[in-house]
């Protein structure tokens, strides 16, 4: 665990370091208007490279938690895990063709009522709800535009 631990914490420090950058250079400072373009981002990444460096520090601490036969995910553990990960990725993919709002509602009835077991009316009014107020705050208030899919580029409003 030691290991993995280890190697998880310097990707996402190397990911940290390079959004951070990436913000730098975009500009990091308040205008006239309000935050540059590189003012979030770079907060952000702050987060995530001294969250990174935390879990790293405790993984050098760590002398030999685990022994060396010990898998890194438990055979139990994979279920879970892949309750998680296999909606999150098809959230993700669908985001390319019916947009991010769609297949964000999607996502949250999928995993409201596969993992949280929550009845009907709730998984639909949430999934419904949460996407439709975003898309008013997002893309009608803020003038932020998210990600629009393949199909939903298609529809007149």
């Amino acid at each position: 665990m030691r290991k993995a631990d280890i190697a998880c914490g310097v990707i996402i420090l190397c990911i940290g370091l390079l959004v951070m950058f990436e913000s730098i250079r975009l500009d990091i400072g308040w205008g006239m208007e309000g935050p540059r373009a590189g003012f979030y981002p770079f907060i952000m990444s702050l987060g995530v490279v001294v969250g990174s460096v935390i879990i790293l520090a405790q993984a050098f601490q760590r002398k030999g938690v685990s022994g060396p036969g010990q898998p890194f995910i438990p055979p139990e553990a994979i279920k879970p895990v892949l309750q998680c990960v296999v909606p999150a990725a098809l959230m993700v993919f669908l985001t390319e063709y019916i947009g991010l709002y769609v297949a964000a509602g999607l996502y949250m009835a999928v995993y409201m009522r596969w993992i949280g077991r929550h009845r009907w009316r709730t998984v639909l009014v949430l999934s419904i709800a949460i996407p439709l107020a975003s898309y008013f705050l997002f893309d009608k208030f803020f003038l932020i535009p998210m990600p629009e899919g393949s199909l939903t580029r298609m529809l007149p409003f």
